[in-house]
């Protein structure tokens, strides 16, 4: 797979890792920008709306 199908496929979904990772630290896609530069917001959004779906509890 090719950076840009890395960078720009829209499907993806981070990686568990990407929990853990610094702001500061470099993206887990490979770009070699830091993370809070490349993937920090749409990781937060991914994280915090799994976590949500999950403190809904049963219906």
């Amino acid at each position: 797979m090719g950076i840009w199908q890395k960078l720009f496929s829209g499907g993806k979904t981070p990686p568990e890792s990407a929990r853990d990772l610094s702001r500061n630290a470099p993206c887990w896609c490979g770009s070699e920008k830091k993370y809070k530069q490349c993937h920090f917001a749409a990781d937060k959004a991914h994280f915090t709306a799994r976590q949500n779906e999950a403190c809904k509890g049963p219906t």
